[in-house]
């Protein structure tokens, strides 16, 4: 009989109700913890996580977008967009926009973002009072940024450092230092029509130094955004125009026409005896005149899109205004009540139309143009220069790296000849590169005569980082009226500014003397004598002439570099020298500027007739050929400094006798 052995197996209990709920739960936060967070977009981020803090909102608590909004986000978030630019206005909610875009990338794409305001001020100033409640009072960032009060906390005013790698750094336009040592992958630029128009000091212009920051990532993304200023100037308008100009369009809530909201479209209504009636504000429809009223405007916004008028190239462009915000202060009637109390006033209806239309306000500009000047080369050298001319001046350009200066040949009528254009190159805080240059400016010209001319007056700017080897240049050679010189704008459009002052004035900090420039008033000289065509068949007064040779590739470029602008300050025009485009090379049109300066610091006129004196005088009059020749466009007595007293006696008492 076979034996069966039994074999002893622990009965398994089931689990209670309690621990398998309980296992569920494990098992179901282990998967949670382990999947990916989701995709989102920015405006999905936004709604489901941002907050307002009471700080920066009238209305603190969740925050929800306008519809128009989530156009912009969205970009910001899309990959098919490297570049992405938003022309505005005021009270549309921008800020807003670029505090969302900041919390995206920490929370949800952990990257490097830079944010380049346009002061260093600004930069901490949006750090701490708008980033810094953000990070406060939005839970899921609140964990990754940690105790912001805290002594070992990385959250620091210019940089805020995050515990999952992300990290944000914020930049003033002016400062020429606030570039360097920084890599990210998102930059922001905030309100670049107030960056300074020089640049970040010699770093160059901002908006290249920060796209530099970035060039090490392959999914970069710049964002421009600001209020524009002056037409043809503005920054913002420059970059709008190279995208694909998005526009929001919005249905009419009567006969579904989409359409965007322009200000020649909005209409009010008056009394019969012609008052105003902004609370009648109202829309007409583009396409069949239907009356809008503000009250539409809530489900026009929510059902409008935004529609781009221009080819997409990676660069997305947006353009709001305004009359699309929803916030209260942004009533269509408000809008209306600002514009009466402006529009007969050009410098408010300057800001009207940048801070409430987020338009580019269009201003009277004169511009040269480098090629009709470049085709009017003649058949000269400084070698070679016409029988008219006369004497030299030379006006000189001081940069870190360089000296550049321009040799002008003076006639009668002053009619003037380009003589040539030099650099010396090399460390300007080195004697080295001024002894080149000193060889350099005594340098003869000469006529097709043979005639030698050599420079009998020359100024260098002072303004630069060379100032002290400037003033002791000139002061070395203040015998050979070798001046050192500071240009100053005209500030009263009444009282313009002499290109030549009657005294030179002293610096702060040692006894040196530099002259100060005119140079608006320059400026506008030289613009009206590059107008004047030289006659080929003989002389023209007070006309330029440039040679085929002595001048560099881009002189004409750099001549045409600035354009005068009149804008209305305190409701008086204001006619200023402005450049076309930031980080525009613009030594030849300075140098120029001062070789005109150099030009009335002597007393040499050059008419080839002179004055005659009146017949009771004849007696007490010197004999014409030992008086100085005259010229009715040139200096007048006041404008001459730095006179022989002999030269200047002879001067005074021919004077007397016109």
């Amino acid at each position: 009989m076979e034996m069966q052995t039994a074999i002893w197996t622990k009965p398994t209990r089931p689990l209670s109700v309690g621990s398998s709920n309980l296992l569920s739960r494990v098992r179901k936060a282990r998967a949670e913890a382990l999947k990916p967070p989701p995709i989102l977009t920015l405006s999905q981020w936004a709604e489901e996580y941002a907050y307002l803090s009471p700080e920066t909102s009238a209305e603190a608590g969740k925050f929800h977008a306008f519809a128009y909004q989530n156009g912009i986000m969205d970009a910001v978030t899309d990959p098919t967009v490297k570049d992405l630019t938003v022309m505005k206005s005021a009270r549309v909610g921008y800020t807003k926009i670029l505090d969302n875009m900041v919390g995206f990338f920490i929370h949800q794409d952990p990257s490097p973002v830079l944010v380049v305001q346009p002061r260093v001020e600004d930069a901490e100033d949006y750090s701490r009072t708008e980033i810094a409640p953000m990070l406060r009072d939005t839970p899921v960032l609140a964990g990754i940024a940690g105790d912001l009060k805290a002594k070992d906390s990385e959250q620091r005013i210019q940089k805020r450092m995050f515990r999952n790698g992300s990290s944000v750094s914020f930049v003033g336009a002016n400062s020429p230092g606030g570039f360097r040592r920084i890599t990210a992958r998102i930059v922001a630029f905030d309100e670049v029509d107030g960056y300074p128009e020089q640049g970040a000091g010699n770093e160059g212009d901002q908006i290249a130094l920060g796209r530099k920051r970035s060039e090490s990532f392959w999914n970069r993304k710049t964002i421009l955004g600001s209020t524009p200023t002056v037409k043809g100037v503005s920054r913002i308008e420059k970059s709008w125009e190279s995208s694909d100009q998005r526009r929001y369009r919005v249905p009419c809530p009567h006969c579904g026409h989409e359409q965007v909201l322009r200000w020649e479209n909005l209409r009010w209504e008056k009394t019969e005896a012609g008052d105003h009636l902004p609370e009648t504000a109202h829309f007409r429809c583009e396409a069949k005149g239907c009356r809008i009223e503000e009250h539409d405007k809530p489900g026009m916004i929510d059902a409008g899109n935004w529609v781009a008028e221009k080819p997409f190239h990676g660069h997305a462009g947006f353009h709001i205004w305004a009359a699309y915000s929803l916030f209260p202060n942004a009533a269509w009637r408000y809008l209306v009540e600002e514009y009466l109390r402006v529009y007969k006033d050009p410098s408010q209806l300057k800001t009207f139309v940048n801070l409430v239309l987020g338009e580019p306000h269009s201003e009277t500009v004169e511009v040269a143009d480098p090629t009709a000047l470049r085709n009017r080369c003649e058949p000269y050298s400084h070698e070679t220069l016409p029988s008219e001319a006369k004497l030299v001046t030379f006006g000189a350009d001081t940069q870190d790296d360089r000296i550049e200066v321009t040799f002008v040949a003076w006639g009668p009528n002053g009619e003037s000849w380009v003589a040539r254009h030099e650099v010396v190159a090399g460390d300007t805080s080195k004697p080295e590169v001024w002894r080149q240059f000193d060889q350099l400016i005594v340098e003869p010209c000469e006529t097709d005569e043979g005639k030698v001319l050599v420079p009998q007056a020359g100024c260098i700017d002072s303004a630069g980082h060379r100032s002290e080897m400037v003033y002791k240049f000139c002061r070395d050679r203040k015998r050979r009226r070798i001046y050192a010189t500071v240009g100053r704008g005209n500030t009263d459009p009444k009282n313009p500014r002499m290109i030549w002052p009657k005294t030179p004035s002293r610096t702060k900090n040692s006894g040196d003397k530099p002259y100060t420039v005119g140079v608006d008033t320059a400026k506008d000289d030289i613009s009206s004598r590059l107008a004047i065509v030289p006659d080929p068949n003989g002389p023209t007064a007070r006309a330029i002439h440039f040679p085929m040779v002595g001048l560099s590739a881009d002189y004409f470029d750099q001549l045409t570099s600035e354009h005068a602008v009149v804008s209305y300050v305190k409701n008086r025009p204001r006619r200023m020298w402005v450049p076309k485009s930031i980080g525009a090379r613009n030594e030849a049109w300075d140098c120029l500027v001062l070789a005109l300066a150099a030009r009335l610091s002597l007393p040499n006129r050059l008419d080839p007739t002179p004055v005659r004196p009146r017949p009771e005088a004849q007696a007490r009059a010197e004999p014409a050929s030992e008086v100085l020749e005259s010229s009715g466009d040139e200096t007048t007595s006041d404008q001459a400094t730095a006179v022989p007293a002999r030269k200047a006696r002879q001067r005074t008492r021919w004077s007397a006798y016109r």
